[in-house]
């Protein structure tokens, strides 16, 4: 019995750190999908990786839908990757001048704000975000 315990403590880290690794991997492609977007100008796809109470934010705010409210934003243009970090469903992706924040639904991770600078003694300025 010992060295079940033995071996799932030193399994544990492993398969933890792959579930992570695969989080990140998925966190970074949607990110990577959301700048992809903003360049081509697809508003509609761009929109459609916002978090819910992200787009009705920026729908409430501009009095227009999403499409036509998110060329207005103009958010920054992504320097290089800094880090990915993920938080059980929440997730930060740090770039050189840029950070976003993410939240899993269900399996999808969303944006939930983008174009954030830190602000001190606030912690984050962003120029899109959800309640």
């Amino acid at each position: 019995m010992r060295w079940w315990f033995t071996t799932l403590a030193l399994l544990l880290p492993m398969i933890l750190t792959g579930c992570a690794s695969g989080q990140e991997d998925a966190v970074r492609d949607r990110v990577a999908s959301f700048h992809d977007a903003i360049k081509g100008q697809d508003w509609a796809g761009a929109c459609a990786l916002l978090a819910p109470e992200t787009r009705t934010e920026l729908e409430a705010a501009a009095k227009k839908p999403c499409s036509e409210a998110l060329p207005e934003e103009q958010l920054p243009e992504p320097g290089a990757l800094d880090r990915v970090d993920v938080f059980g469903t929440m997730a930060e992706v740090r770039f050189q001048g840029e950070t976003l924040f993410l939240t899993r639904f269900a399996d999808d991770w969303l944006l939930h704000a983008a174009g954030c600078t830190p602000q001190p003694p606030k912690p984050y300025d962003c120029a899109l975000h959800g309640g």
